[in-house]
């Protein structure tokens, strides 16, 4: 069984230099992801939806992981990275006194 140190592997990607500012090529991967937003007046801790679409996430991601790892040809085991977000607010400009960003 092939086994995949993925946090070694990329570990360029997620430890850069913290003594300098470094431009990182990112290269194309393929990622399970769920679009959606957060109902308004909550936040990700207290986001039904949010949690929901975690769960999800995190069961697509250990079928996945389980099923390579069990197939009878090439098995290949890996570890399951962390899970990552994209956040955005719709005027631009963040603001953590602002409960709706």
């Amino acid at each position: 069984m092939i086994k995949l140190d993925l946090r070694k592997d990329l570990k360029y990607l997620y430890a850069p230099s913290a003594k300098k500012v470094e431009i990182v090529a990112v290269p194309r991967f393929n990622f399970a992801m769920i679009d959606g937003a957060i109902e308004k007046d909550q936040g990700p801790s207290t986001s039904a939806s949010f949690q929901e679409a975690m769960q999800v996430l995190y069961g697509i991601s250990y079928t996945l992981k389980f099923t390579s790892k069990l197939r009878k040809d090439n098995p290949i085991d890996y570890p399951v990275m962390a899970l990552e977000g994209l956040w955005w607010v719709k005027s631009g400009e963040f603001s953590f006194e602002r409960k709706e960003d």
